[in-house]
Order: C-alpha cells, then sequence, then structure tokens
C-alpha cells in the first residue's frame, strides 16, 4: 500500500484498489488519545477484545498525532484521556467536533471537572465523560456500545 506523505502510520489501515485508489479496510476504526489504559499490556487486551468485536484500536500519543488521524480516517469512537501530556484534550475534541462530527467522543479522566456536567456543552459530540480508573473490561464494552450505535454515513 502507498505511503502518506502527511502520515505514515497510514499504512497500518489502508489498501490499494486495482485503479491505485486508496480505501480504507472494513471495520469499524476506534482512536485512544492520550493515557487511556493503564498500560501497553491493557491496551494490547482491550484491542484483542475489539478486534474480536470487528473494531480496530489505535493510538495516538500526542494531539498532533491525532490530528493526523482525524484527517486521514474516520473513527467510530475517539476516547481521549483529559491528562493528555503533549497537546490540549480539549483541542482534539474540539477537532474531532469539527472534522469527524459523527465520530463518539468518550473522555476519560473527568473526576471533578465534569462533575457538574459542563464538558457536555463544550465538547459537542461527547458520549460519555468517565472517571480515568475505570476498568479496562468496561471502558472496552461501552466503546463497542457508542461504535454500534454511530449512525452509518452513506
Amino acid at each position: 500500500p502507498p505511503r502518506s506523505t502527511l502520515f505514515p502510520y497510514t499504512t497500518l489501515f489502508r489498501s490499494q484498489t486495482a485503479k491505485g485508489d486508496v480505501m480504507f479496510r472494513p471495520g469499524r476504526m476506534i482512536l485512544a488519545v492520550g493515557p487511556c489504559f493503564r498500560s501497553h499490556r491493557a491496551f494490547l487486551r482491550a484491542r484483542q477484545a475489539l478486534r474480536e468485536e470487528g473494531m480496530r484500536l489505535f493510538a495516538a500519543h500526542s494531539q498532533d498525532e491525532a490530528a493526523l488521524w482525524l484527517c486521514e480516517a474516520a473513527p467510530a469512537v475517539v476516547l481521549i484521556h483529559l491528562g493528555l501530556a503533549d497537546g490540549s484534550p480539549l483541542a482534539v475534541a474540539d477537532f474531532c467536533d469539527y472534522r469527524r462530527p459523527d465520530a463518539r467522543v468518550i473522555l476519560l479522566g473527568g473526576g471533578g471537572l465534569a462533575a457538574d456536567g459542563s464538558l457536555f456543552c463544550h465538547v459537542g459530540n461527547a458520549a460519555a465523560i468517565l472517571p480515568a480508573q475505570i476498568e479496562a473490561s468496561d471502558l472496552t464494552a461501552l466503546i463497542a456500545f457508542h461504535a454500534g450505535a454511530r449512525r452509518e454515513v452513506a
């Protein structure tokens, strides 16, 4: 498959047709931005569980990397940790709302910040705000639910 000059990791989930057109492989894409899982091992277990549901889980570790993913692909769910160290998690959520308005956004690490639900006013496509201590299995089930609830766009 061809490499994107803008985003070299695109070869992980793109394929080329006989005519040379680039198309995304079937299946729902899930993007995790920041430290959404307690460890790399937990990320790999969640990736495997979602793969069994027909979904693919990818990770972005910074605001810039997340923006590149959102420009190149249309994730069903974007999981954003509010403790993102490299960039602003709310900027990622805002860019997601602008670039991919059909994507459901799940915010992690809301804690006291979201106690009054005000983040729902600032993040247009927020579907859930969860504490960072959520069990990986519960988070995976919630991701699968929101990915399945996404409207199909023709």
